[in-house]
Order: structure tokens, then sequence, then C-alpha cells
């Protein structure tokens, strides 16, 4: 019996990253907006949370690709933005 590849090809293993999301409360009209912890540039605003978390990760991906591809260095903040008092945080492992 043959040992499974970890890095599935035997290429490069898959990156994960963790994209902490944090959520403001619904505004007056219900909008949510979004930001990453670790990547204030990336932000979304939405009324479903599901929808906002999509985009969000969607864009968190493009900009990673985008850094990796230049051979640019991610510009994390670190430590990351903490949520404030009454916003909410989402941890989401992501795979590029």
């Amino acid at each position: 019996m043959s040992d499974l590849p970890i890095a599935g090809d035997g290429g490069m293993p898959v990156p994960v990253y963790d994209c902490r999301v944090i959520l403001s409360p619904p505004d007056a009209d219900g909008q949510i907006a979004a930001r990453v912890a670790s990547l204030p540039e990336i932000t979304a605003t939405g009324k479903v949370e599901r929808d906002l978390l999509q985009r969000i990760v969607k864009d968190f991906k493009a900009a990673l690709i985008r850094y990796r591809e230049s051979g640019e260095s991610i510009p994390w903040q670190d430590p990351p933005e903490a949520p404030a008092d009454g916003e909410q945080q989402r941890w989401i492992p992501v795979h590029l």
C-alpha cells in the first residue's frame, strides 16, 4: 500500500491563509461593513452576511494571488486590527 502524497501532485503544497473578517453591526439601512483584520485594504458592504463573506474571501484570494505573482511581500498588518465594541469577527481558512 503506497502512502498518500501530502502535496497532491508532488508540487508545492497548497498555502492556507487565515482570513479574519471584522463585521460591523448593521446600520440604519441594514448595511453591514466588513474588512479583513490583517489586510484592511480589503473591504465590502452588504445586507446579507453570507454574501458579504463570499465577496471578502474572493477579494482576499485575488489580492494574495496578485502579491504572489508580482513577487511583492504581502503587507500584513501586524498585529491584525481588533474588532471595536459592537463588532464581530469571523475566521475563514482560505486555500489558494
